[in-house]
């Protein structure tokens, strides 16, 4: 099975604003570069499919524009910031940001959510789901999931077995494409937060 993770359009904001869990429009004319990620996906899938979104209008969008029958799952929201939502990044405290970064996975000093605890509700969704579609009457042939950032962050690093502490050096950029393949307990990273879809 294919599993296709793809990051939302450009939302509508203020450059370097940090918006975590803030469910924000999308920057006008996205439907152009959709179009073109369509034709890409969609000439690359080979037979069933099922797919699945964040229910924040950034990612729903794209996956509304994608599949119409798309499932909204919760689990799929980004990190939420807590304090710090709506600010610009420049304008929150060194320090504070300094002593999130000492313990990525664990701290939380905008009294939000932690990356321990997107990782929870990330990985018992999707552990839960994966093993319902395995056992399904046809297991589909890929598996389709719009959504954020911090939560394509955590799958990759927990699917492909690397410490969630280093998961912020991966970056997948605005609509970009990461593509594993599945099969029971065998991970293979193919393709990761590429967005070369636009060429």
């Amino acid at each position: 099975m294919k599993l296709f993770l793809i990051r939302h359009p450009q939302p509508d904001i203020e450059k370097g604003l940090c918006y975590g869990a803030m469910d924000l429009d999308l920057a006008p004319a996205w439907e152009e570069d959709a179009e073109l990620l369509a034709s890409w996906l969609f000439s690359r899938i080979k037979g069933t499919s099922v797919s699945f979104h964040s229910p924040l209008q950034r990612a729903a969008k794209l996956a509304d524009f994608l599949d119409p029958e798309s499932h909204s799952v919760d689990a799929l929201k980004e990190l939420d910031f807590g304090l710090w939502e709506g600010r610009l990044w420049h304008q929150i405290d060194r320090e504070e940001i300094d002593a999130w970064s000492q313990d990525i996975v664990h701290s939380a000093p905008y009294k939000g959510e932690s990356l321990d605890q997107v990782r929870q509700r990330v990985m018992g969704w999707w552990q839960q789901k994966y093993q319902a579609l395995q056992h399904a009457q046809e297991m589909p042939d890929n598996v389709i999931l719009v959504a954020h950032s911090g939560v394509i962050k955590v799958l990759v690093s927990q699917l492909c077995g690397w410490p969630l502490a280093q998961s912020h050096l991966i970056n997948p950029g605005m609509m970009s494409v990461t593509e594993l393949y599945l099969s029971g307990d065998f991970v293979q990273l193919n393709r990761l937060g590429a967005g070369d879809w636009l060429n």
